[in-house]
């Protein structure tokens, strides 16, 4: 089994979430891959589309037992993830 570090872009936005949705799609289909952290303090901007990706990609971590964990979310992305009620369903306090 192996640990995934996995970098969120700095617009965490609708720009960027096509590229980003193929990248979690290959994540969560590692046969290997039981965790995945999620590093975000490089995130400047995050809007609902991106947060949206991001709910998905934690639900689907989930239905394949993958974890998934926090290395310093950045204070925007906590915000938004706040703003939109979010927070919970991310993991991020």
């Amino acid at each position: 089994m192996s640990t995934v570090d996995f970098k969120l872009p700095e617009n965490l936005t609708i720009a960027n979430v096509h590229g980003l949705h193929e990248e979690f799609e290959s994540l969560v289909d590692t046969k290997d891959c039981d965790k995945v952290i999620l590093r975000g303090d490089g995130v400047t901007r995050a809007d609902t589309a991106g947060l949206q990706l991001l709910v998905a990609f934690v639900h689907a971590t989930k239905e394949r037992q993958i974890q998934v964990d926090w290395d310093s979310p950045s204070e925007k992305l906590c915000s938004a993830a706040g703003l939109l009620g979010v927070g919970d369903a991310l993991g991020i306090h």
